[in-house]
């Protein structure tokens, strides 16, 4: 996602110098003075209170204090980690490059391998979702999709055919999104879906469902022809999806129409937190950061335009987001 932000991911995984030597693969991170700076790529809120978040060379952090103070835990490896997801305050997993999965049962004191391959043709695992205490889905680069139904013991590869693009080929699943143990939502780079009379091809932006827990994929009709990065549920079902050039369409009929959004930036977004009904934020490109209460839109952006891969909320009035700069805690009461 950027030297390596979630809007650079296409050139990132073209870049053969990511895929590194299986020896250097099995190396743990290094434990680093300034790793709270270091680029970080998604952050999770446990039921706790406690924070994680992850980044690159296989950097994992945790606070106990609402993101105030940072420690980064021992981890087996040097990957760069893209996405954490946690069942409960102890179980929880974290993915990224070489297909790269760790798993902890301990808060995330402790860190395990689980699966890694090295792969050319699906080179990294983008976000992961806890379905079940057993089922898990990793989704990722060229319709990678891995699913395991032991708890994270062992992995699955399978081509989801439902998602195929017009010449049977996959692009990118950036985001994917339990709605209820049947229902999940997922979203990703835009596809080929056709040929014009022309002889000229047409795309749309990656929007999917499946209701029965993903046994199959269904493609969601989008007004959108770029990409997705994210994909978000509010607590009325309605569904969010965000991606290039300040793109956001909300559906309250699970998909069945869009209503886009007038925002004005053309950055991506690659992150979004729901504080409430009627509050919401937005983090990506260039360090922009939009705040939507009921009755303002308030966009501002870092002064180095370092880039926002993630945010979450810690209470009514704080964010923890990370990205190119490392950690930031923000209070929404001095945007």
């Amino acid at each position: 996602m950027k030297a390596i932000i979630k809007y650079a991911f296409p050139l990132v995984l073209l870049c053969s110098g990511m895929l590194v030597s299986l020896d250097a693969k099995a190396e743990p991170a290094l434990i680093a003075d300034k790793a709270a700076k270091s680029l970080l790529l998604d952050v999770e809120k446990l039921e706790s209170g406690r924070l994680i978040t992850v980044g690159e060379r296989g950097h994992i952090l945790i606070s106990d204090d609402n993101g105030i103070e940072w420690r980064q835990v021992p981890v087996p490896t040097r990957e760069q980690l893209t996405a954490v997801s946690f069942l409960d305050d102890e179980r929880g997993i974290a993915v990224g490059f070489s297909q790269t999965i760790l798993m902890t049962n301990d808060g995330g004191e402790s860190w395990q391998l689980a699966h890694q391959e090295e792969s050319f043709e699906q080179p990294a695992i983008f976000d992961v979702q806890f379905i079940t205490s057993d089922l898990i889905v990793a989704v990722g680069s060229y319709g990678l999709y891995l699913e395991s139904s032991d708890g994270g013991d062992t992995w699955e590869n399978r081509e989801v055919e439902g998602l195929a693009d017009y010449y049977g080929y996959f692009s990118h699943f950036y985001s994917i999104k339990k709605v209820s143990d049947d229902y999940w939502v997922m979203t990703g780079e835009k596809f080929i879906d056709g040929v014009d009379e022309d002889g000229f091809e047409t795309s749309s932006a990656l929007a999917a469902e499946t209701r029965d827990g993903g046994e199959t994929w269904q493609k969601l009709e989008t007004p959108y022809d770029g990409s997705f990065f994210g994909i978000q549920v509010d607590d009325n079902g309605y569904l969010y999806v965000y991606g290039l050039r300040g793109n956001l369409y909300i559906s309250k009929d699970q998909g069945q129409s869009w209503q886009g959004q007038f925002l004005s930036t053309a950055s991506g977004f690659h992150d979004m937190a729901i504080l409430d009904e009627n509050r919401w934020v937005l983090v990506g490109t260039g360090g922009v950061l939009v705040y939507k209460t009921l009755t303002s839109t308030d966009i501002k952006k870092r002064k180095d335009l370092k880039g926002r891969t993630a945010v979450v909320a810690v209470d009514e009035e704080t964010l923890i987001v990370v990205g190119e700069g490392g950690v930031e805690r923000l209070s929404l009461t001095q945007q």
